[in-house]
C-alpha cells in the first residue's frame, strides 16, 4: 500500500530567499510539486475572517492539487505570507500557524530565516519598492496608534514563531532553514532540506536553480526612491497628488537606474545608511532569541554569523 504523502508548508519569512525557492528548488525536477500559488493561500487561508474560517475549503483545495502528484513527489504550500507582513509587524502569523494545523495537521514545516541585521535593512528597501514614502527611521519606530499596525521589531524574534510551530507540529516536524547557509553552501543545504521533507526523488540541483535573482536598489538610493513614490501611484499609495507611472516602474525605475550608473555609484556605493541604522538601533536586540532558536530547533543550526 502507497502511502500519502507528508505534505511541506513553507510560511516565509520574507526576504529569505523565498522567490528562489518556489521558482527553482520546489519543482518536479527536485521532487516537490506546489500546491497552491500565493492568491490561493491568501483567499483560502489569510483573508478569511476569524469568525468566518472554515479549514474545510482549503483541505479539499489541497486534496484536489495532490491527485497531481507523481510518485516520490513532495506537496509543498510555499507563501512567505503564512508568516505575517513585516510592514504590519507580523500580526496574525500565529493564527496563521493555527489555521494550517487545522487544515493539514500532519505536515512538516519550514521557516527560513536570514540574520535580523540584514533582513530589516532588505524589509525597507522592500516597502519602497511597494510604494512607500516614509524615512527608514520613522518606519523602524512602528506605530502606537490604537487600531493600526506598522513595522514591530518583535516579529523578528525567530525562536517565538518557531516555537509556536513546534508546539502545533511537534518539534521534530519544524525545520529552519538560513539564507547564509544557502548562500555559503546552496547543494548541501538543499540537499538536508529535502531529506527532512522526505523528497526521495531529489538527486541534486537541476542548473537551472543556480540562478539567483538579481539584487534590488542600493541602499543609498533609499531618499530619492521614497521622494519618487510621492509621485507614482502604488500599493502604498493608490492616490498621489501627482501620478507619473506606477511603481516599481516609472519614475521608481528611472532613479534606481541611476542610482546604479556613473557617476552616482562611485560616490555612493560604500553608503549603506539603513544597515547603519538598523546596527545601531537594534544592537543587541536579537542575541538571547538566536541563542533560544538554536538550543530548541532538532537538527543542526549555523547561527554563529547571527549578533
Amino acid at each position: 500500500m502507497t502511502s500519502t504523502p507528508v505534505p511541506l508548508l513553507h510560511v516565509g519569512y520574507h526576504k529569505t530567499a523565498t522567490t528562489w525557492m518556489q521558482k527553482h528548488l520546489f519543482v518536479p525536477a527536485h521532487g516537490f510539486r506546489q500546491m497552491m500559488d500565493h492568491q490561493a493561500v491568501f483567499d483560502l487561508i489569510v483573508k478569511p475572517h476569524g469568525l468566518r474560517f472554515d479549514p474545510g475549503p482549503a483541505r479539499s483545495a489541497l486534496a484536489q492539487a495532490m491527485t497531481a502528484l507523481q510518485p516520490g513527489e513532495v506537496p509543498v504550500i510555499s507563501s512567505e505570507v503564512l508568516s505575517g507582513h513585516p510592514f504590519q509587524g507580523g500580526h496574525e502569523s500565529d493564527v496563521y500557524a493555527e489555521r494550517l494545523a487545522r487544515i493539514v495537521p500532519e505536515a512538516r514545516i519550514l521557516l527560513s530565516i536570514r540574520d535580523q541585521m540584514h533582513i530589516i535593512p532588505s524589509v525597507y528597501m522592500q516597502y519602497l519598492q511597494r510604494g512607500g514614502t516614509m524615512p527608514f527611521d520613522q518606519f523602524f519606530e512602528g506605530t502606537n496608534r490604537p487600531g493600526y499596525f506598522g513595522f514591530t521589531d518583535e516579529h523578528f524574534e525567530y525562536d517565538v514563531l518557531v516555537a509556536h510551530y513546534q508546539s502545533l507540529f511537534g518539534a521534530d516536524n519544524v525545520y529552519v532553514l538560513t539564507q547564509e547557509s544557502l548562500k555559503s553552501d546552496m547543494d548541501g543545504a538543499s540537499a538536508a532540506l529535502a531529506q527532512f521533507a522526505g523528497a526521495a526523488g531529489f538527486g541534486g540541483l537541476q542548473p537551472s536553480a543556480r540562478r539567483v535573482h538579481a539584487a534590488g536598489y542600493p541602499e543609498y538610493a533609499a531618499p530619492f526612491l521614497r521622494r519618487a513614490n510621492h509621485l507614482q501611484t502604488s500599493t502604498l499609495n493608490p492616490r498621489p497628488i501627482v501620478a507619473l507611472g506606477e511603481t516599481p516602474g516609472g519614475l521608481f525605475r528611472l532613479v534606481g537606474g541611476l542610482s546604479r550608473r556613473w557617476p552616482i555609484k562611485p560616490l555612493l556605493s560604500n553608503r549603506r545608511p539603513v544597515s547603519a541604522h538598523v546596527a545601531r538601533r537594534f544592537a543587541g536586540r536579537y542575541t538571547e532569541h538566536n541563542k533560544r532558536l538554536a538550543a530548541i530547533v532538532r537538527h543542526p543550526l549555523n547561527l554563529s554569523m547571527y549578533c
